[in-house]
């Protein structure tokens, strides 16, 4: 079991070498695990188990991988600070999101997961919010992802908001970013 740790870890510590653990910053799993002599069975063996572990994430459907906050924190590494509206940080007008964007995306996409209080949403509004949240998802994992579809998931989910007093903090983040 101590052989999978080691292995688990040095693919983690290569990804963190090779994109200066910047979480918006990713590698193909293959050509990591590669770096470190592995085939690639099992340096996608390996990915996968870091994904269920939440300390990396895929960002494309071709096995691109970044390293989470979580996995710079199972190194012992300090995760950037956030750049969130309270920055003063928006969205870029371009049609590509840019990599600030993503970050900003990103972080705001984890904060709302963690701030709707689903006790508080009737299924309907909750269900629509899950959805939204979704196609952002999808929308990220774009290769060229677009700021207006972004805008208009934040605009649906803003609104849904609305329905719910828990929520002024996370909506005054988007309504910042809009």
């Amino acid at each position: 079991m101590s052989e999978d740790n080691n292995a688990i870890s040095n693919f983690l510590e290569e990804l963190y070498r090779i994109t200066g653990g910047d979480e918006t910053v990713h590698a193909n799993m293959h050509d990591v695990g590669s770096a470190i002599g592995f085939e690639r069975t099992e340096a996608g063996r390996i990915a996968e188990d870091l994904m269920v572990k939440g300390l990396v994430e895929l960002k494309t459907l071709a096995g691109n991988i970044a390293i989470t906050r979580e996995g710079l924190a199972h190194l012992g590494m300090a995760a950037p600070a956030d750049k969130t509206a309270e920055d003063g940080a928006s969205l870029s007008e371009g049609p590509v999101a840019n990599s600030e964007d993503l970050n900003i995306l990103e972080t705001l996409r984890q904060q709302l997961k963690a701030a709707i209080p689903p006790q508080h949403l009737d299924f309907d509004t909750l269900e629509e919010i899950v959805i939204d949240l979704k196609t952002l998802d999808t929308q990220l994992l774009s290769p060229k992802p677009k700021i207006g579809i972004a805008r208009e998931i934040l605009r649906s989910i803003r609104s849904c908001l609305e329905k719910c007093d828990d929520t002024a903090e996370i909506a005054k983040k988007i309504d910042t970013l809009l």
